[in-house]
Order: structure tokens, then C-alpha cells, then sequence
């Protein structure tokens, strides 16, 4: 892996023609258009290479192809490019054209969904919503507003029409100038709350209260509502399971790591296992000469026990931990697993690229123990930390969102205004801005989010060689239900998505973690997912496959199955072995019975007349 340490008018309203050259495109890539020249009508095309869909959404029927761009960042883009790190809730920059009617910046991760349509904006959502997605959708508005006030941009989080709702998620479709009170925000959710619950309401009006004034406490307002986020998330049961596996791909050796891996989990005491399912690792080395072996793997010790007493510190609190408390934990336990490889780079001499490091994404599920008067709850809450280009996705069937975004040389120069096509082009687009224990910890920024997942769903970790070339976009959809429905077991998908690594990218080791996180009594239903592709369609050839992959992407057997055959569970095969003994005793019982049928009736017969002769009849005329 690399590490870096200092570290371009035209055509107008004509008709597209044919438009089965848009549905079959197999790309479906929707931008947002804004500026003064988006008002083109729906079915013409723009610079013969946008479809328009609807006002304002068009579809790229040339993607992957890179867009044009402008050589100089236009003012409209440059609020976009600095919110680059927010893009799990804003829009990020796609590309520019100059049209006569004036010039348009088009918006990539925006909410629009596979067919092409606007995601509901959150007063649409919000009659309907739960109570628990009510609260979440508030926190994570409140969250947002510092950071966009810093861009000056915080009218976005009062404009109805620009905050859209994707599942669990706050999603912008445009940024809007301006820096009003934080009064603005409240009395937009407060004009919500006559369609919510009278138990939202009632947590939530102290809240927006306190917004009122020059100068209102943002820290207890974030506190109150943390409160209320955590008094409807005591409704939500939630369990967990985790598996995990590397593989060295097409390299020599292997530098990624991972928590936990079958050695872990084989050499798991009694004590380990209430912590087990709630630690999630992947470390992806870098130093070479079995230099990034060693740190992936040190890091990945050092956090797993600290992690655990966490925990165990957690679960003996009378009040919940505040986030920013766990938060500052995760962070400190972080540095000192980039403290302890930093010091085995200086008793090694190592100096500059000889350094060895590692990247970093962990999850940890914490219990956080909520007093009401019949005794105590448990809401889990997720926190995501990462450091370098490894990655964590939330994956339900419905949906697959990415929650990190990459400490690389690309994202440094978006962030300081570059267009992305322009920052992704640079050789040097994927080497490293920070990893672990190749600086002191001084010198480290851990990003941390929390989390509170109210469905069920996978959290998938893993390393730069599952996630490059958008493999897991791409491929998703073909994996969700069958671990979502425990149609196959947990390890076993962890080893498919490891060998679509080996098959799809390989040029690199391969960490995948697992984290299956069901919330109980939820239903699942998959049924409106795409079919997986077939094995042409794939460019895989039946070879290349084996049984357990062919078992996850397909619904086969690990055994050859005659065609009408269905996948089975552990638990199902019992149930048809026993059927099938029961089907060879009845056949047995019944073939017994006509033999003795026939001797019976045989010997019923009278004993022939000696002066009896074989008349010979004739055949009946046909």
C-alpha cells in the first residue's frame, strides 16, 4: 500500500432518441444539476451525454467515463469540496457544464434512489416514521449544524425542501447559504412535532427551548437530546454475531489483520465471549519487510483488550456513558496502539517510508445502561473509528451505506478544493495521508462516529482489497438476503466476500470482518431485491467458483444438487434425512405388502381341470 506523509458547452434540448440506449446502460449514475441552465425539460439531453429524468436529476448514460470539469473551481463548487469529509449527509462534487443558459454544477452521493427519484424530504417522512427515527433524524440535524455553520452554509438545515431522508439517515440534496440562529433549527422541527408522538413531542419541546437566545448552550442541547434519543432507543433489542478472515491475495505474505479471526475465536476463554460479538477490527499494514505484519497485528492486540475493558466499564455505569466520553475513550485506546508501533519504529531505526504502520477501521458495540423506575435497560450503541483507507458499510437489504471516508491524498486535495475527477487522476491519488504508529500520536486524527441501528443489518469492515474499484457497491445486493435470513452461515460469508477479493481485485491482502446485528422481532424482507447476476454476467466462469461461494451468491448447496433442489440449513437437513429414511421404510412396507398380496391372491385360485384346454382368442379389431 502507498503512504505519502507530506503528503474540462454545448448541444442543448435535442431529443435522445432511442431510450433503451439509457435502459440498458448498465451504469446508473444520477446527479443533481444546479445553477441557472438546470431548468431543462424532461427527455432531452444535455452535451449529448446527460439524460434528464425529472427537473433537476440527470443520468451520466457515459459513466464511468470521467465528467468535464472547469480548470478553475467555480464558487458554487468550492462549499461542496470542503464538505467532502460529511459525505455520509452532503452531496459531493461530480462535475460542471457550460450551457446558454448559463453554467451547472452537478452533484454526486445524492439522495435520489435506483429508479431515479428524489428520496421523501423529511416532512414527508416524518408523519410516518417512527418515533425512535424521529429523535435520530433531530440528533444527527443538530450534529451537522456546527460543521456546516463553519461552512456557512447552516440555512441548509432550515430549508424543508433540501433534507431528505434515506432509511435511518440524513441526506442533503444542495447546500444553501446563510448563517441563521440556531432558533431557525428548532422552530423547523418544532413545526413538525404536531405529527409525532406525544412522547416525542414532549422530550423533544424542552430541546428546542433551549435554542432560544444569542447565545444558546450547544453542548446541553446535544446532551437533552441525547437523552431523548436514548429513552426511545430502549424499545430496540439487538444482537449480534461476528466473524472474520484475511487472506494474503496475490502477495507473498500477509500484512492485514483482523478481530476476530477463527485463531481468536478458537482460543476464546469463557471470559472472552460476552465481548466477542461486540468488537469488530481490520488493520492493513504498511512498511513492508514484514514490517506491516507486525503493526497490523499489534494494533489489533493492543485494541481488543482495551476495548473489552470498556466494555466492562460500560456495563457497571448507573447512567450512560455521553458520547463524547466514549468517543474520547475509543480515541485514547487508538493512541496507544500508534504509540506502542511508533516505538518499535524507533528501537528499529526506522526513519521515513522504512517506518512501519497500519491503517485502522473498528467497531465496537457498547451497552449503555439506561435507569428507568421498573430497573435498568440496555441500548447498544455502535462507534466507528478509523484512521487510513480501510472501510466500514452499513448494509441492510434495502441499502448499502458507506460510513468512512478514506485518509488518502485524493481526499486531501478535494477537501482543499480540487474537483474529484482531477484529485482521483493524480498518481499518487491512493497513497496514505495518516496511518497508525508512523507518527507519534500527536500527530494522529482518528475520525469516530456513533451510531444506533433500529434494523437489521450487516456491518461489514475490510481493507483496501475488497473495497477498491467499488467492489462492495457493485456487489452487495448479491450477498445481503442470504446472511440476512441465516440462509448461509456467518464465517462462510465472511470467506465469500474474501475470495470475490481474490477473483475481482487480488492484488492486494484481504481483511473482512462481519458484524450480523439483528434487531429482534423485525421482519426481513428481501424479496424486492435485484436477481445476482449469473456467472457470464459476472465474467466468472463455473470454475472459478467454489461450493461455499456458489452456496452464498447463488443459493447452491456445497454439494451437487439436482436441479429443484433448495438450499438447506443446518437445521433442515436432519428434517430431510429423516424424511427420506421414512420414504425407503414406507416403500419397503408397501412393496412387502404387494408381494404377500399376490401370493395370497394366487393361492385363492381354484386348482385347474386336467380336461381343460387353452381355447386361443382373438385379438379385438382395433
Amino acid at each position: 500500500m502507498p503512504l505519502d506523509f507530506f503528503a474540462p458547452g454545448g448541444n442543448l434540448g435535442k431529443p435522445f432518441g432511442d431510450m433503451t440506449q439509457v435502459d440498458l446502460y448498465p451504469f446508473k449514475k444520477y446527479v443533481l444539476a444546479l445553477g441557472p441552465g438546470r431548468d431543462v425539460p424532461p427527455g432531452q439531453s444535455v452535451n449529448d451525454r446527460y439524460w434528464v429524468l425529472s427537473p433537476g436529476v440527470w443520468q451520466d448514460t457515459q459513466a464511468p467515463e470521467p465528467p468535464a470539469y472547469p480548470t478553475k473551481v467555480t464558487p458554487a463548487a468550492l462549499p461542496y469540496l470542503k464538505a467532502y469529509p460529511h459525505q455520509l449527509h452532503v452531496p459531493t462534487v461530480y462535475g460542471e457544464c457550460q450551457l446558454p443558459t448559463g453554467p451547472v454544477l452537478l452533484l454526486d452521493n445524492v439522495p435520489v434512489d435506483r429508479h431515479g427519484r428524489l428520496m421523501p424530504t423529511l416532512g414527508s417522512a416524518w408523519a410516518s416514521a417512527k418515533p425512535f427515527r424521529q429523535v435520530y433524524w433531530c440528533w444527527q440535524l443538530f450534529t451537522l449544524w456546527p460543521h456546516l455553520f463553519g461552512l456557512e452554509m447552516a440555512a441548509t438545515l432550515t430549508a424543508p425542501e433540501a433534507i431528505h431522508i434515506d432509511g435511518w439517515r440524513i441526506r442533503l440534496s444542495n447546500l444553501i447559504p446563510g448563517q441563521p440562529p440556531l432558533k431557525a433549527l428548532a422552530d423547523l422541527i418544532a413545526s413538525l412535532l404536531p405529527k409525532a408522538s406525544p412522547l416525542v413531542a414532549t422530550s423533544l419541546q424542552p430541546v428546542l427551548d433551549r435554542c432560544s437566545g444569542p447565545q444558546p448552550n450547544f453542548d446541553q442541547i446535544l446532551e437533552h437530546l441525547n437523552r431523548a434519543l436514548l429513552t426511545q432507543a430502549m424499545g430496540i433489542s439487538l444482537t449480534t454475531e461476528v466473524a472474520g478472515s484475511t487472506s494474503s491475495g496475490q502477495q507473498p505474505q500477509n500484512e492485514d489483520a483482523c478481530y476476530p479471526s477463527q485463531v481468536e475465536l478458537e482460543r476464546a476463554s469463557t471470559a472472552d465471549l460476552p465481548s466477542l460479538p461486540r468488537i469488530a477490527i481490520v488493520c492493513d499494514g504498511v512498511g513492508g519487510h514484514a514490517g506491516g505484519e507486525i503493526a497490523s497485528q499489534m494494533v489489533v492486540r493492543s485494541l481488543q483488550l482495551q476495548l473489552r475493558g470498556l466494555l466492562a466499564e460500560a456495563l457497571e455505569q448507573e447512567e450512560p456513558l455521553p458520547p463524547y466520553v466514549v468517543m474520547g475513550q475509543i480515541e485514547a485506546a487508538i493512541r496507544v496502539a500508534n504509540n506502542l508501533v511508533a516505538s518499535q519504529n524507533d528501537s528499529q531505526g526506522r526513519t521515513e517510508r522504512q517506518r512501519m504502520g497500519t491503517t485502522l477501521v473498528v467497531a465496537v458495540m457498547v451497552p449503555q445502561r439506561i435507569p428507568t423506575p421498573e430497573g435498568p435497560r440496555t441500548v447498544n450503541e455502535l462507534y466507528v473509528a478509523h484512521v487510513g483507507d480501510s472501510r466500514a458499510y452499513w448494509i441492510t437489504p434495502e441499502a448499502c451505506h458507506l460510513l468512512t471516508i478514506d485518509d488518502d491524498v485524493a481526499g486531501r486535495e478535494i477537501t482543499n478544493g480540487s474537483y474529484p475527477t482531477a484529485a482521483r487522476a493524480r498518481d499518487d491519488a491512493g497513497a496514505l495521508t495518516q496511518a497508525l504508529g508512523t507518527r507519534e500520536a500527536d500527530n494522529l486524527t482518528p475520525h469516530i462516529e456513533r451510531f444506533i441501528l433500529d434494523e437489521t443489518g450487516i456491518l461489514l469492515l475490510c481493507s483496501d482489497g475488497l473495497s477498491d474499484h467499488q467492489r462492495v457497491e457493485t456487489s452487495w445486493a448479491n450477498y445481503i438476503g442470504l446472511i440476512v435470513k441465516n440462509i448461509v452461515p456467518l464465517p462462510t460469508a465472511v470467506e465469500s466476500w474474501v475470495e470475490l477479493a481474490n477473483q475481482k481485485n487480488g492484488h492486494d491482502n484481504i481483511a473482512v470482518v462481519l458484524m450480523h446485528c439483528t434487531v429482534d422481532g423485525e421482519t426481513v424482507i428481501v424479496d424486492d431485491m435485484p436477481p445476482p447476476p449469473s456467472l457470464t454476467e459476472q465474467g466468472l466462469g463455473a470454475t472459478e467458483l467454489t461450493a461455499a461461494s456458489r452456496a452464498l451468491l447463488y443459493g447452491e448447496s456445497e454439494e451437487p444438487a439436482e436441479i429443484g433442489d433448495a438450499v438447506m440449513s443446518d437445521e433442515a437437513k436432519p428434517r430431510r434425512l429423516q424424511a427420506l429414511v421414512l420414504s425407503i421404510v414406507l416403500l419397503i412396507a408397501v412393496s412387502m405388502a404387494g408381494v404377500i398380496g399376490m401370493l395370497l391372491w394366487q393361492n385363492s385360485w381354484p386348482a385347474p381341470d386336467e380336461n381343460f384346454q387353452d381355447v386361443p382368442t382373438t385379438e379385438p379389431d382395433s
